[in-house]
């Protein structure tokens, strides 16, 4: 009797050990492993593409592993396959993984819902529970096929029985061979597979599995190198335009500058140079990965760190910056030596340095003004060139802020007439970048108005003491009963009555209840007296009208009379008041007639 076969390290791959005969020489011919793929021109094609593309050799190799994984399954019609490469000898090899467990993975199915038995009628039994269906899309997919320690004899006689497999312990690392008798929950049984003749379909699919996994690692490779220099300042060269983006060149890969990050007052041809701050970078599978902008502030920051060595050495320091592109920028600076000018720096001998910065950004008008940490003294600045006459800070509104936000303070900043529309900059430009360079809200008002505010309050006091003083009598909504009542609980005036519906003086307050009991009729009589007491608004500004057209004819009255009684002595003083005016214009001439007193 011959000795049965057994499977080693050295040896091939054999099927399980049983006694050769005619059929099992046939099967154990056929179960020899066969020989790997020798891949020494894809391994070369693999250091090359390392080298052109910058990419890890380990992670080319894995996208071949994968595609020649993809290839196997179209060609095998099996989901678990999963292949090999060696860098070293150039093998590649393709085997179905089975992975004896000691229970196999069920999939998750929800439990059906339980039955109240006091939920159903008198004499009814509850039905069995119906057999839920499991969702092949929700099974758990699993790169191996399970397999029970009792069901690897079956396995090894049937469906392995003539193929080539081999049994490995610790698939996961070293991988060793064992023979069928050392099986062991945790061991693998390959099934080796051919990746010889695939056809022409299955090499399509692992070409386009190829492709795209050298697009991922190029992408991740972009990312890492673009992630850190976020706020970086980026120079390229215009390739083209896509729906009004502009596709930048930066050597190795692409850049955009989208609608909303460029500029209006700023237009670029194909092949000329720009820069940009970058400002995004993703992993999107479309489009290009980064993100550049030539609206954002940090892009005038990074030109004036490049343009003023004080900034780039840390004396002069950027504290805010806010810009409208293509039209204005406002930046705060301040210095941390008291013998630099942090304004004279950026600006620079007759504006030199500003003025490079200014044709970087085509023409864009730039403001640099001195930080200050008090916000009075910071927003006078901000609102330069306009004079600021004082700046108040005023007490915060009741608003509904919402959650997160912060409460803005407000400023009132008063200027001269002649400094309003300074102020205010064209379309309000000027006071906008100023609030957000400050943060906070601004009110500007002129001299004129807040007079004209003044003396209107100061009116509307005046009027409403008046009408405190005014008797009872003189109200004309109030009903005769009430006005007896009230003059007999010894109130006179109209502000008599409002002082004791105050509640201040209990006395006062008693004799008003006492004077009118019923509630309705006090209400009623409190509600005529206090429209009484504002109504006279809009008669007292016919008032003044009236008061004011009265005193310019007074005043022009008196401007005849006396342009009347002067016409005569203009006329005989005639040569007194030539002299007169002589001696006005030209007071030089007058000291010398004065101090001669021959003259």
């Amino acid at each position: 009797m011959e000795k049965p076969d057994t499977m080693s390290s050295t040896e091939a791959p054999t099927t399980a050990s049983r006694p050769r005969t005619a059929r099992s020489a046939k099967a154990a011919k056929a179960a020899k492993a066969p020989p790997p793929t020798k891949a020494i021109e894809m391994l070369d094609a693999l250091k090359a593409a390392s080298r052109d593309k910058e990419i890890e050799l380990d992670r080319l190799v894995s996208a071949l592993e994968e595609a020649v994984a993809t290839a196997a399954r179209k060609v095998y019609k099996v989901r678990e396959i999963t292949a090999r490469f060696d860098p070293a000898t150039g093998e590649l090899t393709a085997w179905t993984p089975y992975r004896i467990v000691e229970q196999k993975t069920k999939p998750e199915v929800p439990a059906p819902p339980a039955i109240d038995p006091e939920d159903l009628p008198i004499g009814m039994v509850a039905p069995p529970p119906a057999p839920v269906a499991t969702d092949a899309d929700k099974e758990v997919r699993l790169p191996w096929i399970e397999l029970l320690p009792e069901e690897v004899p079956a396995l090894l006689a049937g469906e392995l029985s003539g193929q080539s497999w081999q049994i490995v312990h610790d698939p996961d690392g070293a991988a060793s061979p064992v023979g069928p008798e050392a099986a062991a929950i945790g061991d693998e049984i390959r099934l080796f597979r051919s990746t010889e003749g695939l056809g022409r379909i299955a090499a399509q699919s692992a070409k386009q599995v190829l492709y795209q996994k050298v697009r991922e690692a190029e992408r991740d490779n972009i990312y890492n190198e673009y992630a850190p220099k976020l706020g970086d300042l980026i120079t390229g060269t215009v390739k083209r335009f896509e729906r009004g983006d502009m596709i930048v060149d930066l050597g190795r890969t692409e850049a955009v500058i989208p609608r909303e990050h460029q500029s209006r007052a700023e237009r670029y041809t194909q092949g000329e140079r720009v820069r940009g701050v970058l400002v995004d970078v993703h992993r999107n599978p479309k489009g290009a990965q980064v993100v550049l902008s030539r609206t954002a502030p940090e892009l005038l920051m990074k030109l004036m760190e490049m343009e003023v060595p004080e900034i780039y050495d840390g004396t002069v320091v950027i504290r805010g910056c806010v810009r409208q592109p293509g039209d204005r920028a406002k930046v705060a600076v301040s210095s941390r030596e008291r013998d630099v000018d942090p304004v004279g720096a950026c600006v620079g001998m007759r504006g030199a340095r500003v003025q490079a910065i200014t044709r970087e950004l085509r023409g864009e008008r730039i403001d640099i003004i001195q930080f200050s940490e008090d916000i009075i003294a910071y927003a006078q600045n901000a609102l330069s060139p306009a004079k600021i006459t004082r700046v108040s800070l005023m007490a915060a509104e009741e608003e509904t802020v919402e959650e997160g936000e912060e409460t803005l303070p407000t400023l009132e900043c008063i200027v001269e007439e002649d400094q309003l529309s300074l102020a205010i900059g064209k379309r309000g430009q000027n006071v906008r970048l100023a609030s957000a360079l400050v943060g906070a809200r601004i009110d500007i008002k002129s001299e004129q108005a807040v007079k004209e505010q003044v003396a209107q309050a100061l009116q509307r006091m005046l009027l409403a003491s008046q009408r405190r003083g005014t008797a009872l009598s003189d109200v004309a909504g109030l009903e005769p009963a009430a006005l007896e009542a009230l003059a007999a609980g010894g109130f006179e005036t109209v502000g008599e009555v409002l002082d004791a519906d105050t509640g201040e003086d209990e006395e006062a307050m008693g004799r008003l209840d006492a004077a009118i009991a019923d509630e309705d009729s006090r209400e009623e009589a409190l509600e005529a007296l206090r429209a009484f007491e504002s109504a006279p608004a809009e008669e007292t500004e016919e008032d003044e009208d009236d008061f004011l057209a009265s005193d310019d004819e007074e005043s022009e009255e008196e401007t005849g009379e006396d342009d009347e009684g002067s016409s005569e002595p203009d006329v005989e003083d005639g040569p007194a008041d030539e002299s007169e005016e002589t001696a006005s214009e030209e007071p030089g001439n007058a000291g010398p007639d004065t101090e001669n007193p021959e003259k």
